[in-house]
């Protein structure tokens, strides 16, 4: 049954009202949002009807399927939602680990620490020094190399954990970690194909700076392209949560936004296809996720 033109004008001036609050929950995962739908597919078949009688004044008809469509571009399908509240990561969604070590922590995020050192400056310093103390120096560390390889340690380079979910090509990643790493970085990883292999990386580098920005990394087998680097270089590493934002619109505009600001802006069109899942890499550094969510990317970036 269609809907009265007349209501049409009230649900015209309740969404006005509403716009707001489903711009703050458009990413959620609300138990109405069917029923929305619902609601919007049948007053745009009114609309269509009502245009196609010429029964309400086109300015109207006009201003009600602009509010429609935007309101369609903000019922985004969602690929993936996590927030570690049920204290499992094994189901619902099952995150599988590769490498390393993770757990939940009480507070309900995902914690993982591999250890990492910043690189020696040694090497750099050896152009001042005198011959005598060069050969020294590497006299002592070769006899420490030797008691090192007698008892050799297993130490993790790495820790990987990944879920497969498909994601479309058109999309926002969108998440919230804390670091407290003194080195090292950490990977957002979206996965395509079948066996579901790296596509691309979202890297930030802890102590970021112009050597050491954030980046994005497209993967063809064993080879890495650098497809972008952050132009800022946000200082994430102070333990408290931090929000990163990783979209690819349908025109393939890649942007990343950290706590709201632009850091990065390309455009990215290579892989074209659904991925296959998402993986989160520590490579040096510790770090946790409190919540991930995949959804369709806006149909407008603003």
């Amino acid at each position: 049954m269609k809907i009265p033109h007349i209501i049409c004008l009230f649900l015209f001036l309740w969404l006005t009202a509403l716009s707001p609050a489903v711009a703050r929950a458009d990413a959620s995962q609300d138990s109405n949002r069917e029923a929305l739908k619902s609601l919007l597919d049948e007053l745009q078949s009114t609309i269509h009807d009502a245009d196609k009688r010429m029964v309400a004044h086109p300015r109207f008809i006009e201003e009600l399927q602009t509010l429609v469509d935007r309101y369609k571009a903000r019922l985004r399908e969602v690929f993936l939602y996590e927030d570690f509240t049920d204290g499992d990561y094994t189901k619902n969604p099952e995150w599988i680990i590769e490498t390393g070590q993770f757990r939940i922590t009480p507070g309900h995020a995902l914690w993982c620490r591999v250890g990492a050192e910043r690189p020696s400056q040694a090497a750099s310093s050896q152009e001042d020094e005198e011959p005598l103390s060069i050969i020294l120096k590497e006299i002592v560390r070769s006899r420490q190399k030797k008691r090192r390889d007698k008892k050799p340690a297993q130490v993790e380079k790495e820790a990987c954990i990944r879920t497969l979910v498909r994601i479309g090509p058109v999309f926002e990643v969108d998440f919230s970690f804390s670091s407290e790493s003194e080195w090292g970085s950490m990977e957002v990883v979206l996965l395509g194909g079948s066996p579901a292999v790296p596509r691309y990386r979202l890297i930030y580098q802890a102590v970021p700076s112009r050597t050491r920005p954030i980046e994005i990394v497209r993967q063809r087998g064993s080879r890495h392209y650098t497809i972008e680097s952050a132009t800022q270089y946000p200082a994430l590493d102070d333990g408290t949560p931090h929000r990163i934002q990783w979209i690819r619109d349908a025109e393939g505009k890649m942007r990343v936004i950290v706590d709201g600001v632009e850091v990065l802006s390309t455009v990215e069109l290579f892989y074209r296809d659904d991925f296959a899942g998402i993986e989160l890499v520590n490579r040096g550094g510790t770090y946790e996720w409190e919540s991930i969510k995949v959804l369709q990317a806006p149909a407008v970036i603003q």
